[in-house]
């Protein structure tokens, strides 16, 4: 029971910190071009396990965590297949005989849905906070700073 609630917890951590990675998109960048993994590692999830530790949660709390998670589930995985799907259109037109104009507009539409990733997953962020007590919220900004800015 206890791995399964730190399994849930990661999963919707990992899916709430990466929103700045999402919003921040370069012109052409690798990360456009590249595939977008299907799922997280495992190993992300037990290494963000140690922390939600740390924030104490309550039951009623982990609950209301899952149910975030499961209520933009279906949301996150459709945008991220559109991504996904989207950034292979843009190798292929990068690699074939587009014209600049076609290019650049896949490369606005891949930004378009990435920031609607970004806005489901932020909002996710947001809803985690409401649930969170002034230590376990320090506690949780703490944490996502550092990730999202090792340095």
């Amino acid at each position: 029971m206890f791995c399964s609630r730190v399994s849930i917890l990661a999963i919707a951590m990992i899916t709430v910190s990466s929103t700045i990675a999402l919003a921040k998109p370069t012109l052409l960048s690798r990360q456009v071009i590249a595939q977008t993994p299907t799922s997280v590692p495992q190993t992300n999830g037990a290494k963000s396990g140690g922390w939600l530790k740390d924030l104490n949660l309550t039951s009623q709390q982990l609950q209301q965590i899952k149910q975030i998670h499961n209520q933009s589930k279906q949301q996150i995985a459709e945008k991220s297949q559109v991504i996904r799907q989207e950034q292979q259109e843009l190798h292929d037109l990068i690699a074939g005989t587009a014209t600049k104009g076609q290019v650049l507009s896949k490369y606005n539409q891949i930004k378009l849905v990435k920031q609607q990733l970004a806005d489901v997953q932020f909002e996710n962020t947001l809803a985690i906070r409401e649930i969170l007590n002034p230590e376990q919220r320090l506690k949780f900004a703490d944490r996502m700073y550092k990730k999202n800015h090792p340095h």
